[in-house]
């Protein structure tokens, strides 16, 4: 090859590669330069608050984001109310209220904190059975027999009130009267060793007797015993003769608020 073609191409590459590396190192310079400037524009943007816009989201997918959301558990919810089971008669069940909201349990359930569970039956007993004139069915047992749903749930607290259907009953043999009410408190503290007990005594719109008295005294006596919380609804007489109701037997309104209040005074 002719040495002069030689020295030319050395020359060609030479200054080929110098070329090619001013103008590689201009673009790099100018990328350089731009990515700098846009980094400077948004920390500019940022701190001035001019930041632009995000693009919009899609309706499909703000509809999916609003599905998740409402689906997901909230942060700020509130703790479970504790179960309180009512077992009783036709008062606890909220014969004479104008509205459920309106019965004795309810009006506690609420200011305690609860969530009612109301098993109430009327014409429930301590000792006997009741039937279609008391519960409106053919059979419905008595509160001891009642326990067992109660106890199913396994429930925080459990509420037994009543006793005046059992008044004649406890004229005519006491004892047995008695010590229905007894087992009845002692199974309930053996199935719920850790629930809390509440044991209302029986109200009377007749006034005050002999069995209202015996029948409170003998639950007194019960609730001690498996150490329970006893409520007394006749020391003083909760029931007034504005609160009775026509047929002689069931309170009104402001008769389920004055019970409520006496259970709840005795609560807090």
């Amino acid at each position: 090859m002719h040495e002069g073609w030689v020295e030319d191409a050395g020359l060609v590459n030479r200054l080929s590669w110098e070329q090619s590396n001013l103008l590689f190192g201009g673009l790099l310079r100018r990328i350089l330069a731009a990515a700098t400037l846009a980094a400077v524009v948004a920390v500019v943007a940022v701190a001035t608050g001019c930041a632009p816009e995000p693009p919009p989201v899609s309706d499909k997918v703000q509809a999916e984001y609003e599905k998740n959301r409402a689906l997901a558990p909230s942060m700020s919810a509130q703790p479970q109310k504790p179960v309180a089971v009512f077992l009783g008669d036709s008062y606890t069940q909220g014969t004479g209220a104008s509205a459920e909201s309106k019965r004795w349990t309810a009006l506690v359930a609420a200011q305690m904190g609860w969530a009612e569970n109301n098993k109430g039956r009327g014409g429930t007993r301590y000792l006997n059975t009741s039937d279609q004139t008391g519960c409106g069915l053919s059979f419905c047992p008595n509160i001891e027999a009642m326990a067992p749903e109660a106890i199913a749930s396994s429930p925080k607290i459990v509420v037994v009130a009543g006793g005046q259907n059992d008044f004649t009953s406890f004229i005519k043999d006491p004892g047995s009267v008695t010590d229905k009410i007894d087992s009845t408190y002692r199974n309930l503290r053996q199935a719920l060793p850790d629930a809390k007990i509440i044991a209302v005594g029986p109200s009377s719109p007749w006034g005050v007797g002999g069995p209202t008295a015996g029948i409170d005294k003998a639950v007194q006596a019960a609730a001690l015993a498996v150490n329970a919380k006893y409520v007394s609804l006749i020391s003083p007489d909760v029931i007034q003769k504005s609160m009775i109701l026509t047929d002689g037997a069931h309170v009104n309104d402001s008769g389920h608020a004055a019970i409520a209040e006496r259970v709840m005074a005795a609560l807090r």
